[in-house]
């Protein structure tokens, strides 16, 4: 008599043909969609580096969360203007003492940290050096906040 019975080393070298066979096409499908995603990131990155106003953008926010941070916890004047500047570097920023957008970013966190009419007069005077544009911008960053 023939024994129909499959013996387990012939299935289990079926069961490794088998994973050998898919196991290719589930690492080329990971490796394409992780290369795609890798490309568009890329590319996003590039065309935000290049494009001036996407740059001024990323800096201004990155001031806003800077700022509304520093504005709880109650640092010091000078830390807080070096960190800007080292903010400004990191985006490619240059001047960004006379940069609205630098302004316009504080006006932002001021309200983002829901600071008070009394601490947003107090802060406008002490980081606008007396320049009323660049009181105006902080005033109306804070504004926008409000909307």
């Amino acid at each position: 008599m023939l024994n129909t019975t499959p013996r387990p080393v012939g299935l289990v070298l079926v069961l490794l043909a088998a994973l050998a066979c898919i196991a290719p096409l589930g690492c080329s499908i990971s490796a394409s969609s992780d290369s795609s995603s890798d490309s568009s990131q890329s590319s996003s990155a590039s065309s935000a580096s290049s494009s001036p106003e996407s740059k001024e953008k990323a800096y201004r926010d990155d001031v806003r969360d800077y700022t509304a941070a520093w504005a709880k916890s109650g640092g010091r004047l000078d830390e807080f203007q070096k960190k800007l500047g080292d903010l400004a570097k990191a985006r490619g920023i240059t001047n960004w003492e006379d940069n609205m957008a630098t302004y316009d970013g504080i006006g932002q966190g001021l309200g983002k940290a829901k600071v008070s009419q009394v601490e947003l007069d107090t802060y406008v005077q002490n980081l606008s050096g007396g320049n009323a544009d660049k009181a105006a911008a902080i005033r109306k960053g804070y504004a926008a906040t409000k909307e």
